[in-house]
């Protein structure tokens, strides 16, 4: 058992062009003596080098709070992947406290948040259960991509402390009170659908944003409570070529800017009936009569696919191929004997 599932890891890092590749893998049978295996992630950092990759097999369970203090690339096996039983590379929260780091596959049961002076981080492919942080003092260069966001999204009430923070291709849902804080004129944020489910009509989406222009993006409803994509303080915020539609009864109030697709049905290639929140199963392809076909800013579609973004509904991360199949073939073997496996795995993607 033990060759079997460090063979499956290695096979996966075979792939990855890292300088080095460490793998994490908590799970009981695991043989920890090669050199690259570790247990636990502290004990994985402390290992590595600026430049690495750390790759987190999935688990049973979480492998905790984690805090990455050195210019790496981590990489779970996806939020929701198709084998392993259903597990998945799940963590608690992550703090970043390096510059130079790439974040993709994992299953955050918590908040990824960057600290002080942080830069060039690219958070991608993953499923954050409590929001995403880009307020401590410097930190620009930042990405969100491609990802799951619950709850909030908060950068820097400062401007200057927050720049050029990316938020494209997310969807994003299930969303606290001031959900999207301190947005600024140097924030893009695109190519989203954001689902507004706020219960209460005090409720609003955008506090005190400055000078903020969105493109692309999809708002939903599904609570009769709101009614419009709404701000708490800060500059009016000017939506362009987005698109608008609610679950609900209330018709929502028109957007301000340009080419916008008020109370239009984005009619999704799959999704259930008034229930669009992420599944796996989901597709949020717009289909042939959706308005929003290359109704977006650069031609393209609006929403999280814009006519060329893979956004992977499984949280597979681009640099690594993904099982689709596997085979035992002699599933009762002695002690110390090797199991005959044969997997398939689909070719990595290439945002």
């Amino acid at each position: 058992m033990k060759k079997f599932i460090l063979g499956i890891a290695l096979l996966v890092v075979s792939f990855t062009n890292a300088q080095n590749t460490l793998i994490v893998d908590r799970n009981v049978f695991i043989d920890d003596s090669p050199s690259q295996v570790y247990t636990t992630f502290a004990s994985a950092i402390a290992g590595a080098s600026n430049g690495d990759t750390i790759l987190i097999q999935p688990s049973s369970g979480s492998y905790g709070n984690i805090t990455i203090n050195k210019s790496v690339t981590v990489l779970g096996m996806g939020y929701a992947p198709e084998l392993n039983n259903g597990e998945s590379t799940t963590t608690g929260n992550i703090i970043v406290s390096a510059s130079n780091v790439k974040i993709s596959g994992i299953n955050v049961v918590g908040t990824i948040s960057a600290g002080n002076s942080v830069t060039d981080l690219l958070v991608e492919d993953n499923f954050i259960s409590s929001g995403v942080y880009a307020s401590s003092g410097g930190n620009a260069d930042i990405t969100f991509r491609g990802n799951v966001i619950r709850n909030l999204i908060v950068l820097n009430g400062t401007p200057t402390n927050s720049t050029n923070i990316t938020i494209t291709n997310n969807l994003i849902q299930n969303l606290a009170q001031n959900a999207l804080q301190y947005f600024n004129d140097t924030t893009i944020f695109n190519n989203n659908v954001i689902i507004g489910d706020q219960a209460f009509s005090a409720y609003t989406l955008f506090f005190a944003p400055n000078n903020l222009v969105c493109q692309n993006n999809i708002w939903l409803f599904t609570s009769n409570a709101m009614t419009q994509v709404d701000q708490n303080g800060g500059n009016p915020i000017i939506h362009n070529n987005s698109l608008t539609y609610h679950y609900g009864t209330p018709t929502i109030t028109a957007l301000n800017g340009t080419g916008n697709l008020d109370n239009q049905n984005p009619f999704f290639a799959n999704i259930p009936a008034n229930n669009p929140y992420w599944a796996a199963d989901n597709d949020y392809n717009l289909g042939a009569s959706s308005a929003g076909n290359d109704a977006g800013t650069d031609g393209n579609d609006v929403g999280i696919y814009n006519g060329y973004y893979d956004f992977d509904m499984r949280g597979y991360p681009t640099e690594l191929p993904y099982l689709t199949e596997m085979t035992i073939s002699n599933n009762m073997v002695p002690a110390g004997s090797n199991l005959n496996v044969n997997l398939k795995a689909n070719a990595n993607k290439t945002n």
